[in-house]
């Protein structure tokens, strides 16, 4: 990966996002869980701007699938992931121009389309 995206404002809303839509979290996470949230964001958001410097969306959607194995030895679904996603889409729009928007927009819901794609197969499989 090559530059770094970083924006303190965007991570925290999207972490403040998350946490008012479920409490639970907070509940069972605390402050730590506010970190974590915080530090995966930072790695969304760093493979979205790799794929964009490489003009390549498969990093983006490789990361997404590899992040979604690793969540799921976890225990963790790819709702979660899928949520997030959905979060993100929004909120990057006042954070990069139209152009930049619109690849890591695409790159989101690709990734989100992969990780429905992988819930259904594993549907048929059981």
């Amino acid at each position: 990966m090559n530059q770094q995206f970083s924006n303190d404002a965007l991570l925290d809303k999207i972490v403040e996002e998350i946490f008012n839509a479920y409490p639970s979290l907070y509940e069972r996470y605390g402050e730590n869980g506010k970190k974590r949230t915080r530090e995966d964001n930072q790695h969304h958001l760093d493979y979205l701007q790799s794929a964009y410097e490489a003009d390549d969306s498969k990093l983006f959607v490789d990361y997404t699938v590899w992040l979604h194995e690793l969540l799921s030895a976890r225990g963790m679904n790819e709702k979660i992931i899928i949520d997030n996603y959905e979060r993100l889409i929004p909120l990057l729009k006042d954070h990069m121009d139209k152009g930049k928007y619109d690849f890591f927009k695409a790159c989101l819901v690709e990734g989100i389309q992969v990780l429905i794609a992988e819930k259904k197969k594993d549907e048929e499989d059981n």
